[in-house]
């Protein structure tokens, strides 16, 4: 009986620690970003970190019956600019981190 606990508790033991020694390296959200206007287009780059980001811009749309808008820019990786065309008056631009 003693063994047959033995051999459980190794075999736990065993699980737990692969289980541990397979988890994937954790990630840190992008540093180093900003974001800029020029014109009707706005533009967000990160330089540091790892993961992704995207440009987030709200305000006025051009056509007021629209009324409050909002526009995500594309996902991209460190380095990388991410861009929208916003149809109106930009009151906010920011940018959103991911993982």
């Amino acid at each position: 009986m003693r063994s047959r606990f033995t051999a459980m508790s190794a075999t736990a033991l065993l699980t737990a620690s692969l289980l541990v020694g397979s988890a994937s390296p954790a990630h840190a959200a992008p540093t180093g970003c900003s974001t800029w206007q020029v014109g009707y287009n706005v533009y967000s780059k990160c330089t540091g970190g790892t993961g992704t980001q995207a440009v987030h811009v709200s305000g006025v749309h051009v056509n007021p019956i629209w009324g409050p808008y909002s526009m995500d820019g594309p996902r991209v990786g460190v380095g990388e600019i991410s861009s929208v065309n916003f149809p109106g008056t930009v009151q906010y631009r920011g940018i959103t981190l991911y993982d």
